[in-house]
Formats: C-alpha cells, sequence, structure tokens
C-alpha cells in the first residue's frame, strides 16, 4: 500500500449515507446494501472518482480481465499495485503465453466437501480470470431491434503533486466512465455465426443468436469482451471495471420469459413438478447471466419484460408470508380455555366457513386457467375440499364430545400459560435486571395477542383431535390409508406451536381415558410416555427442550390445581440424546454434579437449560441436587425468592419438571420424550428402554419402573431410612405407549441417514402400536413438519408406510394458502433480501475477508448514526458448508477482519469497530466442536443486543474522557456483551429462533436448497421491525455456485419450488443387511421387557430357545410394518427371508453357548469366558481377527454409522482383471505408469 501522505488525501473524512434514516431498520438495512455495493463493485466517490489505492484491492466484482497476456513484462510500478484482492499468477505455469489471465485456484483448502459430486468440484489448475460477461434473453422471432447500452469504468494512475513524509510523490487512481450505446437489428443475426460489434478500442460486444421455432422465439446471447492483450504485470488500464450491459427496445415489452406455462404446453411428466409449474406460474425469468448475473424490468402483472441487464451484485427478496387473520374468529388462547362448546361453535365456525368460500373462489379462478393446466388445478383443489371437510368434522367433534371439549379447554389453558412463561422468560433473557412481576405486567400489557392462535395452527389442530380422541380413526391407525399429517409451513411461521398445542391435547385425554383395555390386556394411560418428538441435531434438540419445557411446566401447574381431572402422576419431559449430550446413568451426574461444586469447571452435561423456562432466571450448577436416595437430579429455577413456583421452596416441590438422565426416563416415564433419532438405535443394548413403550413389568415404590437389568431394586424392596419410608418393588401392568410421534424437520431425515432412520421406524412403530379387544388395530398419530418438501409421499412411504397430506394444502398460487398469504414487498413489509457475490479471480477467502470487513465495519458506522435500529446489522452470522471452511474463517476473523475492522483505512470514512475491551471482536460458534452448555450459552447471548449509549464510536470516547478525568467508567462483563461475530454450520439451519438477527454471510453455495432456505431463514424473523439481509458468496470457480449466481434473482423468488426431492431407501439389500439384525434384537428385548422369563434383560439372550414362538409372532407384525413401506415385493421377500435367517443365527448362537459351558448375553461378557456375546459393534468387528467365534449380529451403536469406509484394491496385473464393457461405451484400459 502507498506510504502516508503529509497531507490528509482521498475522499471526504466520514462516509456520507445515499439514504435518509428514519429510526427503522429497514432505512439501516436500505443503506448497508447501498455501502456493500460501492465497497465491493463501486465507484465508491461517484463517475469520477479518484482513489488513493488501485481499485484491484478494493472492488472484488465487477472487473473483467484482458483476453490474452503476451511479450515480456513492460509495465511500471507506477500502473500496478502490489496490494490487489484480484490474483494474478505470475509463477512459470500461470506466466505461460496463450489466451486468458491465469489466476489461482479459488479456493485455498486441499480438499472439496466430502459429498460433492466430481463435477462439481472448484478444479486447483487451468483458473482463468473472465476476459467477458454478459446475459442470455428471448425475444419473439419478429422484433425489429433492440438496443444496448454497454458501460464500464477505467483508471489511470495520475500525479497528485503530494509527497509522503520520504519525499516519494503520491499517486492516485482517477476513474474514466464509459458508455457505448448499439442498436442491433434482430434480421442481421445469423444462427450459428457470432457477430462482433467494436465499442471503443479493443472493447467489443459478440452476438449470438439462436432460433427456438418450435416456440415462435430467437434466443440471443450477448458479451462484453475485453479483447485487450498485454504484457505481465497487467497495467491497471488494461482491466475494465463496473461492467454492465442494459438491453431495451424502446420501453416496448418484447422480453419473453424463458418459460411461461400459460402460453404453452411444456412436457412435463411429474405431476408434483407439474404443480409447482401451476403455483409458480407468475413468476418467471426473463434472462440469464453469463459469468454475473441477470436483472430485468417488468410491469405487474405483466408477462413479458421491457428491459434485461447484467448485474454482478444480484438481488432477490423473498416476501413475508403471514397468517391469514380470520374475520370474528375466537383465536384467544385465554378465551378458548373456557369456552363453551356453543361458543366455541359460534367463534370457530367463521374459520371453517371462510375457507370454504375462498375455495369457491378457487375454483372460479381454476375455470379460467388454460386447459392444459386445468387437470392439475382440479388435483389440487380437490385435495383442499378434503381438508375442508376434516376441517369441519373436527370442529363437530370438539363440540359435540364434553371430553374433547374438556380436553381442548386444558390445552388452550396450558398453551395460554406456555406461550406468557416464554415470553416473561425472553424479555429477562433480554434484560438482566429485570424483575419477574415486571416481565409479567410488560407481557400482560399485550393484551390477547399476548397467546392467541394463527387460524392455521388452530385449524391443523382441530384436523387430528378426532384421532387423538379415538385411536382407531382410519386416517391414523388404517392399514392402508393411515396418514403421516405434515404441517408445511414457512420458517418463523409457527409450526411449533401448533404440535406444543397437540402435545398438550394428548397429556389430557389420555389422563381422561385412563386405563384402556386391548387384546393383550389393559394399558394404563394415566402414565407413560404419551408424546415422542424426534429431532435429527443437536442444537435443534436442546433448544426444543428449552420450549417444550414450558409446555409441560404449564402442564403441571394445571394439574396441581385439579388432580382428580388429570391425575396424580407428575407431568415431565425427557431429553433422550447421545451419552456426549447427556448422562446415562445417575452415577455418572452425581460425578458431574460434584467436580463442578468442587470447583473443577466439569462440563455439566445433566444440566441442559441455562434459564428457569418459566421466568428467565439464570440456572447454574447451584440448582442442581442429586439425590441418592431417590437417585434423582433435582433441578430448580434460580429464583432465591421462591418468587417462581419451580425454584427452590416453590409450589412445584421437585422443582422443574425435567429429566436429562437416561435411566430417570426408564424409571419415571415422563410424558413428553424429546429425542435425536439415532439415539433409538440404542435400543438393542439397552432393556430399560422399553419402557419408553410402556413395556414394563414391575415398579419400585421409590424409584418408579425398574428394568430387570436395574441392580438398584433387584432386591425387592428398600428399608426405610434417612426419613424415607419403606419401599417395595410391585409387579404393573403395561403402560400405554405413545399415542403421538413428532418428527420436527422431516427435510432433514433423508440421504444415508434417512435410509437407516426408515428402517428403524418399523420398530418404533410397531412397538408403539396395539389392538383394541376386538382386534381393531392402533397406531400412533404421526405429526411431521417442515418449511422445505419436496417428494414427500415417497419419502413419507419410505419412513413410515403411510400416506401423506400436507397442511395447508398447496392450491393454485404459491402466495396464497387461504391460511397463509405472501405480503406484497414495500417499505413497512420488507422481505428477506439476498445479495450475491461471486468475486471471479479472487480467492475465496480474500472475499470472505473483504465482505466480513465491510459489513462490520458498516455495522458500526450506521450503530453511530442511527442508534438501536442499526443492532439487527451488527452481529454477522457466518454460515458455512463444512467445518474445515469454519476453521479458516475463524482463524480470518481473529486476524486480518479484526486489524481491519479497528484500525481501518484513514480514507475509508469508517469509524473503528468497538468490539470488545482492547479492540477484539467477540466471536462465537454453534457447530459440533462446542459442547452442549456453550451452545445454550452462546444462544443465550445471541439475543444480546449493541447499545448505543456503550457500543458507539460516541460512547466509547466519552468513557475514555471519562477515564482520564478519574471518574467511574461501566464495564461490560464478557457474559452480557453480545457477539459481533457468528460462525456455525449445519447446526444453525434449523430450531435457532432470535429475533434480533438481521445479517448472515454464506459461504458457498449450500449442497441442497432446503439447507439453504433453512440457514438463511436464521436471520430476519423480526421481517417488519428488522428486517434480514443475507450476503450470498459463491466460489466463483465451482460450477454448483456459478450457476445459482447466474440465476440469482429467479432463483430466490422460487427456491421453494426449487427445493431437491428427498431420498430414502431403507429396504435397500444393502440398508437391510446392515440393519435387519438391529431391528430383530430391538424389537425382543422390548416387547420381552415385559414378560417375567424373557429375552429383555442383558443376559438373558439364551432365553431364545424358550421365546422363539414369541419372537417368531414379533417377526410377523415386523414383517406386516415392512411390507406396507417397501416399495416392491422383492424388498419384502429379501427382509423376510433377512429375519428368518437372523432368529436361526439367534439360535444356534444359543445352542453353542450351552454346548461350550457358557452363557449368551447381548453384549457385555466382563471377565473370562462365563458369557458369550451375541452382538457387535461394526467398528470392533472391523477391528477383530474374525472367524466363527466373532458375534454374528453386528449392530451399529448409532444410525449415522451408514457409512463405513471402503477399501479397494485394484491388481496391477493385467491378467487378473476383468470387466464386462457395455457396447455404447469404449473399452477401459489399464493406466500405464506414466499416467499415473
Amino acid at each position: 500500500m502507498a506510504e502516508a501522505a503529509t497531507q490528509a488525501t482521498g475522499p471526504q473524512a466520514t462516509y456520507e449515507l445515499n439514504y435518509d434514516l428514519d429510526g427503522s431498520s429497514n432505512a439501516v438495512r436500505e443503506n448497508l446494501v447501498d455501502i456493500l455495493e460501492r465497497e465491493l463493485l463501486g465507484p465508491i466517490h461517484g463517475p469520477e472518482e479518484t482513489l488513493p489505492y488501485s481499485p484491484r484491492s478494493q472492488y472484488l466484482v465487477g472487473h473483467i480481465a484482458p483476453v490474452k497476456i503476451s511479450g515480456a513484462a513492460t509495465a511500471t510500478s507506477e500502473n500496478t499495485d502490489g496490494d490487489d484482492i484480484i490474483e494474478v499468477r505470475t509463477d512459470t505455469d500461470g506466466a505461460a503465453e496463450g489466451r486468458g489471465v491465469p489466476t489461482y485456484a479459488a479456493d485455498d483448502s486441499e480438499a472439496d466437501a466430502e459429498d460433492d459430486d466430481v463435477e462439481d468440484r472448484a478444479p486447483k489448475q487451468g483458473l482463468m480470470i473472465p476476459a467477458s460477461m454478459g446475459l442470455r434473453f428471448q425475444v419473439p422471432a419478429d422484433l425489429d431491434t433492440f438496443r444496448v447500452v454497454a458501460s464500464w469504468g477505467t483508471y489511470e494512475t495520475v500525479e497528485t503533486g503530494k509527497v509522503t513524509k520520504t519525499g516519494n510523490p503520491v499517486r492516485e487512481h482517477q476513474r474514466t466512465p464509459v458508455e457505448e450505446t448499439r442498436t442491433i437489428r434482430l434480421a442481421d443475426l445469423s444462427p450459428g455465426r457470432t457477430a462482433t460489434v467494436v465499442l471503443r478500442e479493443s472493447i467489443v460486444l459478440r452476438v449470438d443468436r439462436y432460433d427456438d421455432a418450435a416456440y415462435g422465439r430467437v434466443l440471443v446471447e450477448i458479451a462484453l469482451c475485453n479483447d485487450r492483450e498485454t504484457p505481465m504485470p497487467i497495467p491497471l488500464n488494461m482491466w475494465i471495471f463496473q461492467t454492465k450491459l442494459l438491453v431495451d427496445a424502446g420501453g416496448s415489452e418484447v422480453f419473453l420469459p424463458v418459460q411461461d406455462v400459460m402460453d404453452h404446453d411444456w412436457p412435463e411428466h411429474d405431476d408434483e413438478i407439474k404443480r409447482l409449474n401451476l403455483q409458480y406460474r407468475n413468476r418467471m425469468e426473463f434472462a440469464i447471466g453469463r459469468t454475473c448475473s441477470a436483472d430485468w424490468t417488468v410491469r405487474t402483472g405483466a408477462r413479458r419484460a421491457t428491459a434485461v441487464e447484467t448485474t454482478w451484485l444480484p438481488i432477490g427478496e423473498t416476501p413475508q408470508t403471514k397468517a391469514r387473520s380470520v374475520d370474528d374468529a375466537l383465536l384467544s388462547m385465554d378465551a378458548l380455555a373456557t369456552v363453551s362448546a356453543d361458543g366455541l361453535r359460534a367463534g370457530l365456525e367463521p374459520l371453517v366457513n371462510g375457507y370454504n368460500t375462498w375455495l369457491g373462489t378457487q375454483e372460479a379462478a381454476a375455470a379460467d386457467l388454460p386447459q392444459h393446466l386445468r387437470e392439475t388445478a382440479d388435483a389440487a383443489l380437490s385435495e383442499a375440499r378434503h381438508a375442508h371437510k376434516r376441517l369441519a368434522a373436527g370442529l363437530d367433534h370438539v363440540v359435540t364430545d364434553a371430553e374433547a371439549l374438556r380436553c381442548f379447554q386444558f390445552m388452550n389453558r396450558v398453551m395460554r400459560d406456555q406461550r406468557i412463561a416464554s415470553q416473561v422468560a425472553a424479555a429477562r433473557a433480554a434484560d438482566s435486571a429485570l424483575p419477574i412481576d415486571a416481565a409479567q405486567e410488560i407481557v400482560a400489557a399485550r393484551g390477547p395477542a399476548a397467546a392467541s392462535w394463527r387460524p392455521f395452527q388452530l385449524a391443523f389442530i382441530l384436523m387430528q383431535l378426532g384421532a387423538l380422541t379415538d385411536p382407531t380413526t382410519t386416517v391414523r391407525s388404517s392399514e392402508h390409508l393411515s396418514n403421516v399429517e405434515l404441517l408445511f409451513f414457512p420458517t418463523g411461521g409457527g409450526k411449533t406451536e401448533a404440535y406444543l398445542g397437540l402435545a398438550a391435547y394428548t397429556f389430557a385425554i389420555r389422563r381422561r381415558q385412563g386405563v384402556v383395555e386391548s387384546a393383550d390386556g389393559p394399558l394404563d394411560g394415566r402414565s407413560g410416555i404419551a408424546v415422542l418428538m424426534r429431532y435429527t441435531l443437536r442444537l435443534l434438540t436442546a433448544q426444543q427442550f428449552q420450549r417444550a419445557t414450558t409446555l409441560v411446566c404449564a402442564a403441571e401447574l394445571a394439574r396441581l390445581e385439579d388432580e382428580t381431572t388429570w391425575g396424580t402422576e407428575p407431568f415431565r419431559i425427557g431429553l433422550w440424546v447421545g451419552t456426549d449430550v447427556s448422562p446415562k446413568r445417575f452415577e455418572e451426574a452425581d460425578e458431574q454434579l460434584k467436580k463442578v461444586n468442587e470447583g473443577y469447571g466439569h462440563r455439566l452435561t445433566v444440566l441442559q437449560i441455562q434459564r428457569c423456562p418459566w421466568c428467565g432466571t439464570p440456572i447454574t450448577g447451584k440448582q442442581v441436587k442429586a439425590d441418592a436416595n431417590y437417585r434423582r437430579v433435582f433441578v430448580h429455577c434460580g429464583d432465591e425468592l421462591a418468587r417462581c413456583p419451580f425454584a427452590k421452596g416453590g409450589a412445584v416441590r421437585e422443582g422443574l419438571p425435567v429429566l436429562t438422565v437416561d435411566e430417570e426416563i426408564y424409571r419415571l416415564t415422563p410424558a413428553f420424550v424429546i429425542a435425536t433419532v439415532d439415539k433409538f438405535a440404542r435400543l438393542a443394548r439397552e432393556g430399560e428402554a422399553a419402557a419408553l413403550f410402556g413395556y414394563v413389568s414391575r415398579r419400585c415404590g421409590r424409584h418408579g419402573y425398574v428394568h430387570q437389568d436395574y441392580p438398584a431394586c433387584n432386591v425387592g424392596s428398600h428399608t426405610a431410612k434417612n426419613g424415607l419410608p419403606a419401599a417395595t418393588v410391585a409387579p404393573v401392568g403395561r403402560l400405554r405407549p405413545p399415542d403421538l410421534i413428532i418428527q420436527d424437520e422431516l427435510h432433514l431425515i433423508t440421504g444415508a441417514l434417512g435410509t437407516s432412520v426408515g428402517l428403524f421406524e418399523v420398530v418404533v412403530e410397531t412397538l408403539s402400536s396395539w389392538e383394541t379387544p376386538d382386534g381393531a388395530s392402533v397406531k400412533p398419530l404421526i405429526v411431521a413438519s417442515t418449511a422445505t418438501s419436496r417428494n414427500a409421499q415417497d419419502q413419507v412411504r419410505g419412513l413410515y408406510g403411510r400416506l401423506v397430506e400436507i397442511f395447508p394444502p398447496q392450491v393454485l398460487d404459491v402466495a396464497d394458502t387461504y391460511f397463509s398469504q405472501e405480503v406484497p414487498i414495500d417499505s413497512k413489509n420488507p422481505g428477506r433480501r439476498y445479495i450475491g457475490v461471486s468475486a471471479q479471480g479472487v480467492r475465496l477467502s480474500s472475499a470472505e475477508i473483504r465482505v466480513a470487513e465491510v459489513l462490520l465495519s458498516a455495522g458500526q458506522l450506521l450503530l453511530d448514526k442511527a442508534g438501536a435500529a442499526a443492532d439487527p446489522y451488527m452481529t454477522l452470522v457466518g454460515y458455512f458448508n463444512a467445518t474445515r471452511e469454519l476453521a479458516g474463517m475463524a482463524r480470518y476473523v481473529t486476524d486480518d477482519v479484526q486489524s481491519r475492522v479497528k484500525r481501518p483505512r484513514k480514507d475509508s470514512g469508517f469509524p473503528s469497530r468497538r468490539g470488545a475491551s482492547f479492540g477484539l471482536l467477540k466471536k462465537g460458534e454453534l457447530t459440533s466442536r462446542i459442547g452442549s452448555a456453550e451452545i445454550g450459552t452462546n444462544l443465550d447471548r445471541l439475543g444480546l443486543e449493541f447499545d448505543p449509549d456503550y457500543d458507539t464510536t460516541a460512547a466509547a470516547h466519552q468513557r475514555i474522557a471519562d477515564a482520564k478525568d478519574g471518574k467511574k467508567v461501566p464495564r461490560r462483563s464478557e457474559a452480557d456483551s453480545p457477539f459481533d461475530v457468528v460462525l456455525a454450520t449445519s447446526m444453525l439451519q434449523v430450531g435457532v429462533d432470535v429475533q434480533r438477527l438481521g445479517l448472515m454471510l454464506v459461504v458457498g453455495q449450500p449442497k441442497n436448497t432446503a439447507e439453504y432456505i433453512q440457514a438463511s431463514s436464521r436471520v430476519g424473523r423480526d421481517p417488519s421491525d428488522r428486517p434480514g439481509l443475507v450476503v450470498s458468496l459463491g466460489n466463483w470457480a465451482r460450477p454448483r455456485d456459478l450457476a445459482h449466481f447466474e440465476q440469482f434473482r429467479h432463483y430466490h423468488e422460487t427456491f421453494y419450488a426449487q427445493v431437491e426431492a428427498l431420498s430414502v431407501t431403507p429396504f435397500s439389500p444393502t440398508s437391510l443387511e446392515r440393519g435387519i439384525s438391529g431391528l430383530l434384537v430391538s424389537a425382543a428385548r422390548v416387547v420381552q421387557a415385559s414378560v417375567a422369563d424373557g429375552l429383555s434383560p442383558e443376559r438373558a439372550a439364551w432365553r431364545i430357545k424358550d421365546q422363539r414362538t414369541a419372537v417368531e409372532a414379533i417377526v410377523a407384525k415386523l414383517k406386516k410394518r415392512i411390507a406396507a413401506a417397501a416399495p416392491e415385493e422383492a424388498s419384502i421377500k429379501r427382509a423376510n427371508d433377512l429375519l428368518i435367517n437372523r432368529i436361526g443365527r439367534w439360535d444356534t448362537r444359543a445352542a453353542s453357548a450351552t454346548a461350550g459351558g457358557q452363557t449368551l448375553v447381548y453384549e457385555r461378557t466382563g471377565e473370562g469366558d462365563k458369557y458369550l456375546p451375541l452382538i457387535i459393534s461394526p467398528e470392533n468387528l472391523q477391528a477383530s481377527a474374525g472367524g466363527s467365534k466373532e458375534p454374528p449380529f453386528a449392530i451399529a451403536n448409532s444410525m449415522r454409522e451408514v457409512q463405513p469406509e471402503i477399501n479397494l484394491l485394484v491388481s496391477p496385473v493385467p491378467e487378473l482383471l476383468f470387466a464386462r464393457t457395455p457396447d455404447d461405451v469404449d473399452d477401459w484400459k489399464l493406466p500405464s505408469e506414466e499416467e499415473n
């Protein structure tokens, strides 16, 4: 960089904003976008700007290089710059003469993402900085002419007459704007021949024509080309910057969409794509970029554009989706908690009738559609009519069934209380000094809005209540017609509230129905697990655990008020996740607490909530107590004044109703269990887990339901001690299995994990099902939710063996489903804005640093000028596709980025980023690299806002002045400091709901659209007050990233339709071979847990010889469930054969153990040769020597252990190789040694 001049050089001392600040965050965002464009594309200071530094060190995008390097080096230091961000290779390999300006690999890392397709990997060699940019569009074949306006800027080095301290002349870089206009006759263009139009010197347009006779149109491709040839190093004036093409035809609407389904019946065989084409028919694409991206101008309602143009910073804005308000509908949870049957009908008929009326308008609109779209429209309307019938039936059910109404009232009371408590806790988390009563007053002042349903939530719940009241209902339990109820709504729309409401109703109806009769005897619904909720990601599980705990707290308080109605068994919630996240045994939790209390700073995994979900008071290890007598871990709220009912001395004696130790969950069978999907792989190894499905046989008066593997209660009774009464272990009957299974974020159950989960769902559903005495089947109601769905029918069949019903049904237009509506974008209703960045010829790491620098510096500038309105853009959330990429950015943040934003270039106009003490940026992380406790702490800190009275430049200067004057200066602790930067991987993409976040940098296009939507939706969740901004930084050398960038606007306008189809193959030969053993052992150990001499205990595997008939009956149920999901008869037969084979191998293993004087156990053999194991983990099997003594069943510890390493050895001797070559391909030849 040039030395500092003796006089102030460069432009203005402060950064001038182009948009007025009006106190709103939307105005702040407009300025942030403008600053980003000025800093990355330019010109910063106007069309004839003068820069004290090279534009190549400043501008990431918008440049195109000379077409060719030739001759020897002739450039001098006067017209080159050593600090260029655009890097030209000058080594021997890069400097070889030829077309193109060589550059380095865009990605500094050695390896591509593991799951990248070969054709999508960024090349490491042979990359050239583009020498052209342009776009492609369509026009009618009879168009006469169109106009092309090409513009760019060139920079020359000029003398300023100033000198540095050492006497060297100071040079600056003067921009010269260029604009050239040409009119092009369509008839002058010939297909197959490129026309060249000279603009200025060696800058030309190249135009190609392609006739599309089938649709009566012409495709035109135009490129702006820099045909200059240059020596090395490249003089600055050989580059052209801020390149742009604008094409129009005098304002006429002549630019045709790439595809218009209204005009033509485009060939399409996929019914789902046909429906998407119908629903997105008004979102058309009029141009596609080449190297850059494309934009267009189209009047509202028009189907042709008036102009198309190139853009280097494309923008896509997704509108807000809001729940429709229904006039006169009763949506207040408080009112519904005490409503009468007549009042309920009157209050909810406007919702039911309103949907019916709306469907009538849709049917009228369908009649005006072109004939080729009618069939698709009719099918969509038919599904919506079916949903309306179910909605009306659901309302009738609650109104006419007194018990259903009582449970509906309970649900609303509990949901009201949890909504209010959640807001109180959130207010106190944001302001630690806020007292509980003050927070309650703030929430109460919001009136009914603090606790009201959105219409789609209540409608979805009403549709399911009949199936929860009567478990034999067709949609729930029919062999061939049962559904998965899929709630499909955009992120942040309120899906969680809907299924939490269903959970509360399930609690209530089971307590009211009590003991129900089954074909196998009575099932007690007064205890046991009622709701099983599964997630795929640890972060999501932890955060949803906090939300669901609030619901259970509300339910427990309601139960304590009326034990006669709701029973004496407490409502509790359990977190059943991996061993690294929560303890398995009481002893582990007790040991953790001892170490923490002794000051060792041990990781306290038994504590999964950092704040009381009821009042928001922080909870630490001091509030967690281990009671060895009850073998319980009790967690109390940290409120020392006991104002919270869950504090020590509060109304609820045992404190918060949370269980995080596996053995406590098995013994106390909480009403609500939240689990990760892969935890169910443990069923084969933990007989005690049978209690999750109600298979219990003994209950200890002190410890709860105890399995035979539970040693603490095998003595049969406990004597009185330590003030505790004596307790006995008594036989009990089975508990009612879970009635409601919730699978949130269904889109994550795909690929290898989905395949494993799908196979294990056979066990989960089988164990959760039962029959009534008259033979009617009862299955659990399965509810799933997602914001991104494609191919849901096939996915659901593979996972659950059921049909799928999506709510709300998507009808004629994606913008309106009656229950949800897209709001047109304006200043009062801004959408989430996406900006694309593809820095051609720039290393991805350099681009990351530069973009982060601009966003962080601009955030400080805007906080100084706009105050609190800038807070959403002060925390930069970085999202990465892989941990290794994130680790690189973590280094840049603490090094390059930090130094740049702390000491910005003096002529930049940016203030110094305040950061923490000593100017260090506060950086957090949400990845698998950190523990659960730290995740919770980081989520809490994400909610902390920047304070204009502390974090602005003026406030910092005031503190410095006060300190010099000896005044007391306020200091902020680390825990109370908001993050400047938070870096995250896929863990972030679901479940994080922090309202204040407004800014994200996505580095590298995520592999699938669902992940991209989910991750980017973490910002802008309060869209009207704090609209989101997502900067999508692509790897310009990666084909996937470049393709998304070139079609940026259309991709973002339709990206819910761009979601890729999901795939699960649980019944493939490989999946069955790998997973069938775990299926059999899991089912046998759970079902036999209620049998006195059954197979469930760890050391009872030898009893297969006595229980073979019972196991064969279990296998028959498994085969029936497999038949419902398997795609073909061959898969069903293969599964059947494998199950029979596994029973035989189990029997043989037991006989072998007996013959050797051993006892067959499942896995834990202990010392010596007394026990013979039946199962082994795949990793132990791989490490062992093999042979006949190895256990016959290799069963994974986790469903994520699905992709074992494969080592393939290929002989170098041609005679030992065999290959059958297909007729239509060339013969394969063994590579020679030179080629290797």
